[in-house]
């Protein structure tokens, strides 16, 4: 995930090109619940998969641990995870509202084609990813399914931020409890 004074910026960008076009965010973020519940159960999936099949796999190429751990500082502090996964939700929110809502709308308009767009989305996602090669590869992959969600919903953000708040709340609660590190 980008740095949270890096996707505010770029929101605030986002923002303003789009009333200076004369659209709202309410046009992206908008659905029947079912798109939410269909994103939380994918980040879920994503989630588990990453645990139990990419964290291997990373580890046995590259002889390095995964580090998972983000933020240490939610372990052992219920007051400090909860403000913790407050900035990581709004976060989340910020980075779909901007990639998705923004990014992989402008490509889909210019380009006239979903698969451009949401590889655009998916570059732009690795590209501002915090970390080495691997975490923006990671990245990119990730927001490669996340583009596929929102193209597949109708353009709406709601499945993919779903999805997105599942996998980083779900590895933070976890980063709480010490299963991952």
């Amino acid at each position: 995930m980008a740095s949270v004074p890096l996707i505010a910026g770029l929101l605030v960008v986002a923002t303003v090109v789009n009333w200076l076009r004369k659209h709202s965010w309410a046009e992206r973020v908008r659905g029947p619940g079912l798109y939410a519940a269909i994103g939380a159960g994918a980040g879920l999936v994503a989630l588990v998969l990453a645990l139990v099949i990419g964290t291997p796999a990373v580890e046995g190429v590259t002889d390095q641990a995964v580090q998972w751990s983000a933020y240490p500082v939610v372990r052992g502090s219920v007051s400090t995870f909860v403000m913790v996964a407050i900035v990581v939700a709004v976060g989340a929110l910020a980075t779909e509202l901007v990639l998705r809502g923004f990014v992989v709308e402008l490509g889909r308009e210019f380009t006239r084609s979903g698969p451009v767009a949401v590889l655009m989305g998916a570059l732009a996602e690795g590209l501002l990813a915090e970390g080495d090669a691997s975490m923006k590869l990671g990245a990119g992959v990730f927001g490669l399914g996340l583009g596929a969600m929102y193209i597949a919903s109708g353009r709406s953000v709601l499945a993919p931020l779903c999805a997105r708040l599942t996998f980083l709340l779900g590895a933070l609660v976890l980063e709480a409890l010490r299963v991952v590190g």
